[in-house]
């Protein structure tokens, strides 16, 4: 629709989906969260089964346009759509999950690591549709963290980072780290290699930190690489805190 809008896209015919059954529904089951493509934005936000297990899907799907919007806008449609600056994007690359796609032919599941390619670009084919979204369960110990800028209040993101700790033995034992708007599709970096073993303070973040120094996000009409790259590194510095802070309170 917002193609559509911009007169980008031209369809000769328009399918509606919202009567399909079985496509509007969430389900929580030992921590594994599966959700209906036809879920709203805000049903998600709200979901207390899916906050208590993921917490990053409530706190980043708040950044999620407004809260209007939200009532309107479906998950499956946010991650089919692949809008550059999509916070679901982020999570679901974060969170390793997968994308159930299905064709009147046959129906396949992708990681959204691989789903992902470029600006409105994914994976799915001419003639697919995103059915649902599996979302794997999160190991015990885990914290969150998630921290966009944007020019104004629930604007489209100018970059955002996510970020995933898990603590063992009073030190990281796993981590995750996604930028968006750093690069054509959402950006998973190695981060664990440098914060495993580790007690995630300033001085391991600001090892992190290091890691951006070649990093070349796009320049648009919004920003300018060179002020997404200053972005990234602050909000990389607020999600790996607010991760690592999360994940002392999971094992307190």
């Amino acid at each position: 629709m917002p193609r559509m809008r911009l007169r980008v896209e031209k369809p000769a015919t328009i399918i509606d989906i919202n009567r399909v059954v079985g496509l509007d529904g969430i389900s929580v089951d030992a921590g594994a969260v599966t959700v209906g493509a036809l879920v709203r934005q805000q049903t998600l936000v709200t979901h207390d089964g899916v906050a208590a297990v993921h917490p990053l899907l409530r706190e980043a799907g708040s950044y999620a346009g407004f809260h209007t919007t939200r009532h309107r806008g479906t998950v499956g449609g946010s991650i089919a759509f692949a809008a550059p600056w999509a916070e679901l994007a982020a999570t679901t690359t974060l969170l390793g999950a997968t994308i159930t796609v299905r064709s009147t032919k046959a129906q396949r599941t992708l990681a959204a690591s691989d789903f992902f390619l470029g600006p409105n670009q994914t994976a799915l084919a001419a003639d697919e549709l995103v059915t649902e979204v599996q979302f794997p369960p999160a190991p015990a110990g885990t914290g969150f963290g998630f921290h966009e800028a944007s020019p104004r209040y629930r604007d489209y993101a100018t970059a955002a980072a996510a970020a995933s700790i898990t603590i063992a033995d009073g030190v990281c034992s796993s981590a995750a780290w996604v930028l968006l708007r750093a690069a054509p599709a959402p950006l998973s970096i190695d981060v664990a290699s440098t914060l495993v073993g580790r007690v995630v303070d300033d001085a391991a973040i600001e090892n992190v930190v290091q890691s951006l120094a070649g990093l070349d996000p796009p320049t648009d009409i919004e920003a300018s690489g060179a002020h997404r790259r200053r972005l990234a590194v602050t909000l990389t510095r607020r999600a790996l805190a607010d991760a690592w802070a999360n994940a002392q309170e999971a094992v307190a």
